[in-house]
């Protein structure tokens, strides 16, 4: 008997192929998610002050770590000078409708061969109040007279209190339950085909992002 196409038979297929594709977008993600989990672990386990130029040129070969900000004559990683950056997406995922790009990105700072500095941002793009961006600066370049750098920032606050940036500075001075905290995401937007619109969704547990209706500096948030 000849197989004959009817509408329901042709939509059937189309959603079958469409699952299917989503499927496999969302199998990629998951795995570009698992990566940026364990590298975000390792990471966060860098002392600064102490881990050395041999720590950031094993992550970065572990986790495609590129050389950046070295030198405009020479991009070259040295003992001396050396900054390497990493970049995780939810790739190819947000090409599906409706699933807005998110990111984490960060680097690590060496100098006379020595960890010296690392920063972190996790994001989610989109043109609207969802939009949440999480930093992280973390150095040892900030002494005791620059204590006023150091603390949490709420930034792009909305007319309920809510940033939707905020800012961790961390330097030798802070605690280290501060700084747990602080590296404490799940980055699960990495790999989810819906939500993500929530300041819970990017800022660790325990952060400050609500307040009064003003942008600035949390009092006694270090």
């Amino acid at each position: 008997m000849r197989f004959r196409s009817t509408p329901i038979g042709i939509l059937a297929g189309v959603l079958f192929t469409c699952l299917l594709a989503l499927g496999v977008l969302y199998g990629i993600a998951l795995s570009h998610r698992s990566r940026a989990r364990a590298f975000l672990y390792d990471f966060s386990r860098l002392k600064l002050g102490e881990s050395t130029f041999a720590d950031a040129h094993r992550l970065a070969q572990d986790y495609q770590g590129v050389p950046w900000d070295v030198s405009t004559e020479n991009i070259s990683c040295t003992f001396q000078k050396c900054a390497f950056a990493f970049k995780f997406e939810n790739i190819p995922l947000n090409y599906v409708p409706f699933i807005h790009h998110a990111e984490f990105v960060a680097d690590v700072a060496v100098k006379d061969g020595i960890i010296v500095g690392r920063q972190l941002e996790y994001e989610r793009n989109t043109r609207s109040n969802y939009y949440f961006r999480y930093l992280v600066f973390d150095d040892t370049h900030h002494v005791d007279e620059l204590y006023d750098w150091y603390g949490t920032w709420r930034l792009s606050v909305d007319e309920r209190g809510i940033a939707h940036e905020l800012q961790i500075r961390l330097g030798s001075l802070s605690s280290e339950a501060l700084r747990n905290r602080a590296y404490s995401i799940d980055l699960s937007c990495l790999a989810r085909l819906y939500d993500c619109s929530a300041p819970s969704d990017f800022y660790p547990p325990g952060t400050p992002y609500a307040g009064p209706p003003h942008q600035g500096q949390v009092p006694d948030g270090q």
